[in-house]
């Protein structure tokens, strides 16, 4: 046999009763004490489901199956709870008991994996087992715990907002915005943002724009452009102040991300404004790195 012959095949024609047989393997014990011959059943069952195969009949033994110390099985039974979930809402609360122990893992992959797919499960009757899970997971000591604790809240919002009001959820994202790890800060700015969106995002003020922009650098070119866009709303109260952010950010205008380079130039027309003269003197000063970019780039750029 071939190697390609010798790989299990996932993605196969459906046959009636083949969900029946992966039923009967995913509860057979030796199938269960073979972490290879496991992890290719829930492939499998993974496969059918992306071809659009209606495998919900095993959501119970897939919950079984869920757990297991093997991470990739975790998450693929994960992604199956995820999916399945709205049409087996009372199903899934079979899954929240090893959700909440996996928060609790001492592995912050996991913690972090059960922390998002509980979140996703977006359903009502979870409510009361999911804000626990995320309150502690926006103090976890992992970074990335943290940061999907913070995406956590913006889900948990879309299916009961008054419990984030009630919680004071808000508050905590605000304060979170000076965590030590830049993209837990950038989440939570854009958490904030479509929470507050009816108020136009985010509530700004002279030290939180100075203790980002003096951070900028920290950031990932994405969370940049997150943190660009928060001072391109930012009104400063004195002339100064217009002074001040434009020397934090002159050197973002030699940046070699287009997108940086660009939200760099929004926020200085922003806020020269009113300063015809400055404003004159700025379109100047932006000639040289816009011809750079120009000469430099693609046809994007150009």
């Amino acid at each position: 046999l071939s190697m390609a012959s010798a790989q299990p095949q996932f993605f196969v024609d459906h046959k009636k009763g083949e969900v029946n047989e992966l039923r009967a393997l995913l509860r057979n014990p030796l199938v269960d004490r073979e972490p290879n011959r496991k992890r290719d059943t829930i492939k499998k069952v993974i496969g059918y489901m992306t071809l659009g195969i209606d495998v919900s009949r095993l959501f119970s033994e897939m919950v079984m199956a869920s757990v297991t110390k093997d991470l990739v099985v975790k998450k693929l039974i994960y992604l199956y709870l995820c999916n399945y979930a709205e049409s087996n809402a009372e199903l899934s609360l079979l899954a929240i008991n090893t959700l909440q122990k996996d928060c609790h893992d001492t592995d912050p992959m996991v913690r972090g994996l059960a922390l998002r797919s509980m979140s996703s499960l977006r359903l009502p009757n979870i409510v009361e087992y999911l804000l626990p899970c995320l309150q502690r997971g926006l103090v976890d000591p992992s970074p990335y715990v943290r940061k999907t604790a913070v995406t956590g809240v913006v889900k948990l919002w879309h299916i009961a907002p008054h419990v984030v009001r009630e919680n004071a959820l808000v508050d905590t994202l605000y304060k979170m915005i000076r965590d030590r790890d830049p993209q837990v800060c950038a989440n939570c700015i854009s958490a904030l943002n479509e929470l507050l969106q009816d108020e136009d995002g985010m509530a700004l003020n002279k030290p939180l724009m100075y203790h980002l922009l003096n951070r900028l650098r920290d950031f990932s070119e994405w969370s940049q452009c997150v943190v660009l866009e928060l001072a391109a709303r930012y009104e400063p109260e004195v002339d100064t102040e217009v002074f001040d952010i434009m020397n934090l950010l002159e050197e973002r205008l030699r940046h070699s991300n287009l997108a940086v380079v660009m939200a760099t130039i929004k926020v200085f027309l922003h806020l020269t404004q009113h300063l015809p003269d400055i404003h004159r003197q700025v379109y100047e000063r932006l000639k040289a790195p816009l011809l750079t970019l120009m000469a430099g780039g693609g046809p994007e750029s150009a």
